[in-house]
């Protein structure tokens, strides 16, 4: 019975990895041009670079940092965004929580925000930083200590108690 439990629990993890395995939908395929925003010209959208991340997380030490890279066609990166807006209000005060969109086009960006921001920090990524993270499905959440050492990387959903306690553990180390 056991084993039937662990291979249901697994197919689902499976099932939900190759849903949002970074696949474009026809809406988001193209890549980044003028006439749909440049991401680094963008202000409401700044880009983060391998670079830019390295700097942030610099600039920042002493509080950990957690970021969820995600896109705005993923449907559990939709369900995945109000866990870390509620843990930005819970938590952003002693850490830092940041999102990077990897989508193609800022258009697609833009669309998504027709009817306002996220109260968290949204940049736009590009394929670089997904591949020094080895993010190979999304959502991802990666997770930096107050030193910026990544101490944690993993696809999937995290229910606001599961990031509350990843938090307050990073928090009082």
């Amino acid at each position: 019975m056991m084993k039937l439990w662990r291979f249901t629990a697994l197919l689902i993890v499976l099932v939900l990895l190759v849903a949002c395995s970074g696949e474009s939908t026809p809406e988001a395929k193209g890549t980044l041009s003028s006439d749909s925003g440049n991401a680094r010209g963008n202000t409401d959208f700044p880009f983060m670079g391998v670079a830019e991340l390295d700097t942030y997380l610099a600039a920042n030490s002493g509080k950990p940092t957690m970021v969820l890279f995600w896109t705005t066609w993923c449907p559990s990166c939709k369900q995945e965004i109000p866990e870390m807006e509620l843990l930005n209000k819970s938590h952003g005060d002693k850490m830092n929580i940041i999102t990077i969109s990897l989508d193609e086009k800022v258009a697609a960006l833009d669309k998504f925000f027709e009817k306002g921001m996220l109260d968290l920090p949204v940049y736009i990524g590009d394929q670089a930083i997904s591949e020094k993270f080895n993010v190979s499905a999304i959502p991802t959440l990666v997770i930096f200590n107050k030193e910026g050492k990544m101490t944690f990387a993993q696809p999937g959903i995290f229910p606001h108690s599961m990031l509350t306690a990843m938090a307050d553990k990073l928090i009082k180390q």
